[in-house]
C-alpha cells in the first residue's frame, strides 16, 4: 500500500499541470491495469481542485467558510477547540494530539477515504487571517522539502504527516556534521527558491520550523509567510516573526523580502555546523564561512541574490568535500569519536588554564551565551578566575545583575541588585560590588543580604584587591574604601586628578585608570608615581601574566575594536605593540564599551556598534512621537517651549524644535547640567571649576557665578521664576550632596541652605510660583520626592510626594501637577495644590519611560515636560536589545 501511495503522489504531481482532457489520457496510460492507483490519483486531484477553488475565490471570506457549520458530524467550530481521539472531521478521523503551538493545535488523523495518515491543523479564532495565509502559501508550493497541503475543512487544514524530529530538538544533542549541514542547507534553500519564485517569503524560518525526516528536511509553518498578492495581511513597519532569527531590516520594522529568509538560513547554517546560535560565523570551514557571511550581511543588497544561488553554492561545497574525502580508510566507530572528542575538550580546558606551559597551542574558542528575551545589556564583568560572568540587564523595566557560571545553563537574576551599575568582582570571586542609588554596595555571588559600603555620588567604576582595598573612580580623584565598609580616604599625591574606571594590576598596589581626556595611566596607591600608558580614552581591563611569564596584557577598546597591549608586570611598561582581539564591540560612550575580561584572559563582550542617546518625545500614554537629536545626560525645555538645552559630549548645546538647528554655547570649555533662566536669556551650567552663566544670544564670554570649593563639585539645578535665585547641588565626592540656593543679584551674599543632611540630596526644582521646591533625597534609605517651602521655614516642614521611591521631579507649568520617575522607570504624575498650603494626591503611573540609566539616579535630570503637560522629552538610549553574549578563550595563545 505504501508503494502505491508513493506512486499516486508522484503521478499526482505530474498531472497537476495538465488540462482535464490531458489528465484523463495521462491517467489511462499511467494507471493501466491498476484501478486502485488511479482511484488514489483522482482523489488527490479532486482535493486539489477543491482547495484551489476555495483559495482563489475572492468572494469567499475565509473566516466565514472555516467557521460555518457543515453537514454530518463535523463540530460547528473546531477553531481553538481541543479534539478528542475518534472525532471525525468529514473523512478524517482524529487519532491523537501531536502538539500545540502559538497558532493552534496539530493532530494525527487517518484519511478514511484514501487510506493514509495525515496531520490536521486547527487555529485559534483570532488568527484566522494568518491561517488563510498559511493555506494559500503552502498550496502555492509543490516541492519535496515543503510540507504538502492536502485539503481545507471548516476550521482546519489537512496536511502531509511529517514524521521525524525538528532541527531545534536535534540541535539540543549537539551540532551536525558538515555533510548533514550542507545537505539540509541546500534542501532548505531549494524549498525557499520555489516559494520565492511564487512571491512567498517565509518570514519565520528557524530550527523549530524545520523537520528532519528519513528523506531529508521539510520546511514547516508558513503561518507568518507573506505573499506579494496579499499585501495587506500585516501593516507596514509591523515586526513579526522570531527575534533571534530576524534580519536587521525586520528588527527596524522594514518589509521582509526573499533576502530576509536568506539571513535566517545563514544563522541556521551556523547553528547546524557549530551547535550554537551566533550572528558571527566562526569556527566554520572556510568555504562554508564565506557562504554564511554573505547570508548575514547587514545590508540586504550584499547578500546572495537568490535562494537558488545559495543552494548551488552549498551543493558545490558538498561536492568538493566528497571529492577530497580520503577513500579506503576504515570507518572509526562513533563511540571512539566521542571518547576522542571528550579528550580533546579536556585538553583544551586544561591548556586554557595553563597557557604558560609548554606544549601544543590551544585552539581559539568562541562561545555564545543566550540572554533572556528582550533584554538590554548595560555593563558586564568576568570573575578573576574566569568561571563566572555578571551582566547588568534591563528586562521588563527592571535593571539587575544577572549571574551565569560558564559551566552552567542559565543566567540568574541576583535579588537585591535593583538599579545596579558597573559591577566588579572580589579577588576570590565570592562577592560582587556595584553602584546603586549613589552608594557602593556588595553582595555574595550566590545571593543574600546586600551590604552598603559607602556613599559614592558620581562614582565611575571600581576595583578590588586581595588586601581588602577597594578603589572607586570619583569626581576629582580615585578614592579608597575598605571592603568591609566605612569612611572613604584619599590616596596621597592624587588630589585634583580625575581618574575613572580604575583596575588593579595583579600586585594589588598599582592600578590602571582613565584620566578623562588624557588617556590611560599607570598609578600607585603608595604615592604620586604615575606613567602614561596609552593615549586612548578607554576603559581598561587587566590580564595577568601566564605561569612562567611576566608578560600580561592591558585590554582597551579603540573605535569599536577590543585591543590588547602586551604589558611587563615587573618593569611596569609596555612590552610590545597593541593588537586586535576582536571587533564590533557595542558601546555608548568613550569608555562605555561592553567588554570585560578575567585575570586569566576569558573575554566577554556584546557585539554591535557605537551607540548614543537621543531626545525622544512621548505623549501621556507613552507613545513614541519621534526623536529629534543626539543627547547627553541632561535636557531642559526653554521657557517658551520652542527650544531645548542639553549637554551632549560635554558641550552645552541649544536645539531649536522647529528647524532642528543646534547651537553650541560652549566651544573650547567643558560643560554639563544646563538650566534656563526664566526669561530664556541665559543658561547656567557647571564647568570644571564652578557654575557659569552664558547668554544665549551674542558672543559674550561666560560669567562665573560660583567657584567650587576644593574637592567639591557644584551643579546648577533650577532657576527661580523671578530670576533671583539658582538652586544648585554641592557634591562631596564619595560622601553625598546638599542643596543650596545662590542669590544671583546679591554679590557676596551667602547661599541659602535648602537641604543639608548626611543623606544625598542632589535634585531640586522651583515650583512655577516660586514658593515651593521639589527635592530628591535618600534620607529614608531610598530616594523619594519631597516638597519644601521657599524660603525655608524654621520648622523645616516637608511633604513626601512619592510612594515607593522616586527621582527627577518636574513641575507642570501651571503648578497643578508634579511628575517624577519611579524606581522601575515609570513616569509618575501627582495632582498638587500649592495654595494656601501644599497638598498632593495619589501618584499614578503614566507610562514606562525607557530612560537612560545614568548610574546617578539623583544626579542629572534626564527628562523634561512640555509647558502644557501633554508631551514629555526623554533621553533614551539608542542601544538595541541583544540576544546573546560572546565569550573568547585562548586568544593570547594565537598571538
Amino acid at each position: 500500500m505504501k508503494k502505491t501511495q508513493e506512486a499516486a503522489e508522484q503521478l499526482f504531481g505530474e498531472a497537476l499541470d495538465l488540462s482535464p482532457g490531458e489528465r484523463q489520457a495521462f491517467l489511462e496510460r499511467a494507471c493501466e491495469g491498476r484501478p486502485e492507483l488511479r482511484r488514489l490519483v483522482e482523489g488527490l486531484l479532486d482535493q486539489n481542485d477543491h482547495l484551489q477553488g476555495f483559495l482563489s475565490d475572492p468572494l469567499v471570506k475565509l473566516g466565514d467558510q472555516l467557521l460555518d457549520g457543515s453537514p454530518g458530524n463535523i463540530p460547528e467550530d473546531v477553531a481553538g477547540e481541543r479534539l478528542e481521539a475518534g472525532v471525525e472531521l468529514g473523512p478524517y478521523r482524529i487519532e491523537q494530539q501531536l502538539g500545540q503551538g502559538g497558532m493552534g493545535q496539530v493532530y494525527r488523523a487517518w484519511d478514511t477515504r484514501l487510506g493514509r495518515p495525515v496531520a490536521i491543523k486547527t487555529c485559534r479564532p483570532e488568527l484566522l487571517e494568518r491561517f488563510k495565509l498559511e493555506a494559500r502559501s503552502i498550496a502555492a508550493i509543490s516541492h519535496p522539502n515543503v510540507c504538502t497541503l492536502y485539503d481545507v475543512g471548516p476550521g482546519y487544514l489537512v496536511m502531509e504527516l511529517v514524521e521525524g524530529e525538528t532541527l531545534a530538538a536535534r540541535l539540543k544533542r549537539g551540532k551536525l556534521n558538515l555533510s548533514q549541514t550542507l545537505r539540509y542547507g541546500a534542501q532548505i534553500a531549494a524549498a525557499l527558491a520555489v516559494a520565492h519564485a511564487r512571491g512567498i517569503v517565509h518570514r519565520d524560518l528557524k530550527p523549530a520550523n524545520l523537520m528532519l525526516t528519513k528523506s531529508g528536511v521539510k520546511v514547516l509553518d508558513f503561518g507568518l509567510a507573506r505573499s506579494q498578492s496579499d499585501p495587506n495581511l500585516t501593516e507596514p513597519g509591523h515586526v513579526i516573526g522570531t527575534p533571534a532569527y530576524m534580519a536587521p531590516e525586520l528588527m527596524n520594522g522594514k518589509e521582509a523580502d526573499e533576502r530576509s529568509d536568506l539571513y535566517a538560513l545563514g544563522l541556521i547554517l551556523t547553528e547546524m555546523a557549530t551547535g550554537h546560535y551566533s550572528r558571527l560565523p566562526q569556527d566554520l570551514p572556510s568555504a562554508l564561512e564565506r557562504v554564511v557571511r554573505r547570508c548575514l550581511e547587514s545590508d540586504p543588497d550584499d547578500r546572495w541574490h537568490s535562494a537558488r544561488d545559495l543552494e548551488w553554492e552549498l551543493e558545490s561545497i558538498a561536492q568538493d568535500q566528497a571529492e577530497t574525502r580520503p577513500r579506503g580508510r576504515r570507518t572509526i566507530p562513533a563511540w571512539m569519536l566521542v571518547v576522542a572528542g571528550l579528550a580533546i575538550v579536556g585538553l583544551g580546558a586544561l591548556t586554557t588554564w595553563q597557557l604558560g606551559r609548554h606544549g601544543a597551542v590551544p585552539p581559539l574558542v568562541r562561545v555564545n551565551i543566550v540572554l533572556p528575551d528582550k533584554a538590554l545589556v548595560r555593563s558586564l564583568a568576568v570573575s578573576p578566575d574566569g568561571r563566572f560572568v555578571a551582566v547588568v540587564l534591563v528586562k521588563d523595566g527592571k535593571q539587575q545583575i544577572w549571574i551565569r557560571a560558564l559551566d552552567g545553563l542559565d543566567l540568574t537574576p541576583l535579588e537585591g541588585t535593583d538599579d545596579a551599575t558597573d559591577p566588579f568582582w572580589s579577588p576570590d570571586g565570592r562577592f560582587l560590588a556595584f553602584f546603586a542609588d549613589s552608594k557602593l554596595k556588595k553582595i555574595e555571588r550566590t545571593g543574600g543580604p546586600v551590604q552598603t559600603l559607602c556613599d559614592s555620588m558620581g562614582a565611575e567604576g571600581g576595583t578590588w584587591n586581595g588586601k581588602g582595598d577597594i578603589l572607586i573612580g570619583a569626581l576629582d580623584q580615585v578614592l579608597r574604601v575598605s571592603d568591609t565598609g566605612g569612611a572613604v580616604s584619599r590616596i596621597p599625591g592624587h588630589a585634583g586628578i580625575r581618574e575613572v574606571f580604575p583596575v588593579f594590576l595583579p600586585d594589588g598596589r598599582h592600578y590602571v585608570a582613565n584620566r578623562v581626556g588624557a588617556g590611560l595611566w599607570l598609578n600607585s596607591m603608595d604615592g604620586p608615581e604615575a606613567r602614561h600608558i596609552l593615549p586612548d580614552n578607554a576603559r581598561a581591563q587587566v590580564v595577568a601574566a601566564s605561569s612562567g611569564s611576566r608578560i600580561g596584557a592591558i585590554l582597551f577598546t579603540r573605535a569599536g575594536t577590543l585591543m590588547a597591549l602586551p604589558f611587563d608586570e615587573t618593569r611596569l611598561e609596555a612590552a610590545g605593540e597593541p593588537f586586535a582581539v576582536t571587533q564590533q564591540i557595542a558601546g555608548s560612550g568613550n569608555w562605555e564599551w561592553l567588554a570585560a575580561s578575567s585575570y586569566n584572559g576569558v573575554v566577554a563582550y556584546v557585539s554591535g556598534h557605537f551607540s548614543t542617546s537621543q531626545y525622544v518625545w512621548r505623549d501621556r500614554q507613552g507613545k513614541n512621537l519621534g526623536a529629534i537629536g543626539d543627547a547627553g545626560g541632561v535636557v531642559m525645555i526653554s521657557p517658551d517651549g520652542k527650544q531645548l538645552v542639553g549637554d551632549p559630549a560635554g558641550q552645552i548645546t541649544i536645539l531649536e524644535f522647529g528647524s532642528r538647528v543646534s547651537t553650541r554655547l560652549t566651544v573650547t570649555s567643558w560643560g554639563q547640567n544646563p538650566t534656563w533662566s526664566p526669561d530664556g536669556r541665559y543658561v547656567a551650567y557647571n564647568g570644571s571649576d564652578g557654575i557659569y552663566r552664558k547668554a544665549t544670544a551674542g558672543g559674550a564670554p561666560p560669567e562665573l557665578l560660583l567657584r567650587s570649593q576644593s574637592q567639591v563639585l557644584t551643579v546648577p539645578k533650577s532657576w527661580s521664576p523671578d530670576g533671583h535665585y539658582l538652586i544648585y547641588a554641592q557634591v562631596y565626592p564619595g560622601r553625598g550632596s546638599d542643596l543650596l540656593a545662590l542669590p544671583i543679584d546679591q554679590p557676596g551674599a551667602k547661599p541659602i541652605a535648602l537641604w543639608q543632611t548626611p543623606a544625598t540630596s542632589g535634585q531640586g526644582e522651583f515650583s512655577p510660583d516660586g514658593h515651593w521646591v521639589a527635592v530628591t533625597s535618600n534620607e529614608s534609605g531610598q530616594s523619594e520626592i519631597y516638597v519644601i517651602p521657599f524660603p525655608p521655614t524654621a520648622d523645616e516642614k516637608k511633604w513626601v510626594v512619592s510612594t515607593g521611591g522616586g527621582v527627577m521631579p518636574r513641575w507642570r507649568r501651571d503648578g497643578r501637577e508634579l511628575y517624577y520617575v519611579s524606581p522601575d522607570w515609570k513616569m509618575m504624575a501627582v495632582d498638587v495644590d500649592t495654595q494656601p498650603t501644599f497638598r498632593s494626591g495619589t501618584p499614578r503611573a503614566l507610562f514606562d519611560t525607557e530612560m537612560v540609566d545614568t548610574g546617578i539616579r539623583n544626579g542629572p535630570m534626564s527628562w523634561d515636560v512640555a509647558p502644557d503637560g501633554k508631551r514629555f522629552l526623554i533621553i533614551t538610549d539608542k542601544t538595541q536589545e541583544t540576544s546573546y553574549l560572546n565569550l573568547i578563550l585562548n586568544w593570547r595563545a594565537q598571538k
